[in-house]
């Protein structure tokens, strides 16, 4: 199947001191044409054609796998190719930026369980992520998060444009985006880092998670190493809703310094 999305950014020239790389100039001093639609976004868009394919119960017993090959840009009409478990996901010139795998049941992959642990306060001054300093088989600082109708509604609408009413109305599911960042937020309670890119994730979906549920992030560091002369960082991590119940499981791997940056 086909499917197809137009990637925007709003407000692209706008300052973004959280991840530079999202920015005009961000994006044009590390070497890009402008500044880059966030990942964990373009993901969100592409897993339509899931649920098109799949049908809804991929958010509660699904899975994925994907690689980001390429940038995506504001106003980019992006090409979702599904073939069986495969697809790519493709630009206006035809380059391949996104492809991986998504289905239902087992996944291909395997991430062990993460233990829940009671959130943590974000410390007032975090360290400098480094290759040094990455706590690579240590756990992470555990994360409380909110994610109510009054957060959810203006992310789907105005960020993602997403009508789709499983995201709307009455207790509806957290969106994969929302859900896709959650690895990102969690580093980001425990150290300063970026920019930064996204460039690989596997998600498995366990049991729904509905907005307006409290919920903790617990994870742990799965790696850390350089790779021509960026810095990158693999994050293993588990969304657990307010009865402690784990919903999603989820490995992020993120570069965490360009070697382009200054």
């Amino acid at each position: 199947m086909t499917y197809r999305f137009t990637a925007f950014l709003k407000d692209p020239d706008a300052d973004r001191p959280d991840n530079p790389i999202h920015s005009t100039a961000g994006g044009q001093q590390h070497g890009f044409k402008s500044a880059l639609v966030g990942g964990v976004h373009v993901f969100g868009w592409t897993t339509g054609a899931f649920l098109e394919s799949l049908g809804d119960q991929w958010l509660e017993s699904g899975w994925v796998e994907i690689s980001f090959r390429r940038p995506v840009y504001d106003g980019d009409v992006m090409t979702v190719n599904l073939a069986g478990e495969s697809f790519t996901v493709t630009n206006p010139a035809a380059d391949v930026c996104l492809e991986g795998r998504a289905g239902l049941g087992s996944p291909p992959f395997q991430i062990e369980p993460i233990e829940f642990a009671a959130p943590e306060p974000q410390p007032a001054d975090r360290p400098r992520l480094t290759l040094d300093s990455a706590p690579v088989g240590q756990t992470l600082r555990s994360m409380g998060v909110s994610w109510h109708s009054t957060d959810q509604e203006p992310f789907v609408e105005q960020w993602l444009e997403d009508a789709n009413p499983r995201y709307h109305g009455t207790q509806p599911d957290c969106h994969p985006a929302w859900i896709a960042r959650q690895p990102i937020d969690l580093l980001h309670h425990s150290f300063d880092y970026g920019p930064a890119i996204h460039t690989d994730s596997q998600i498995q979906y366990l049991a729904p998670a509905r907005v307006g549920d409290e919920f903790v992030i617990a994870g742990r560091c799965a790696d850390a190493f350089d790779k021509r002369g960026h810095h990158f960082i693999v994050n293993e991590c588990a969304l657990f809703g307010s009865d402690e119940q784990e919903l999603v499981r989820l490995r992020h791997t993120a570069i965490f310094k360009l070697r382009t940056a200054a």
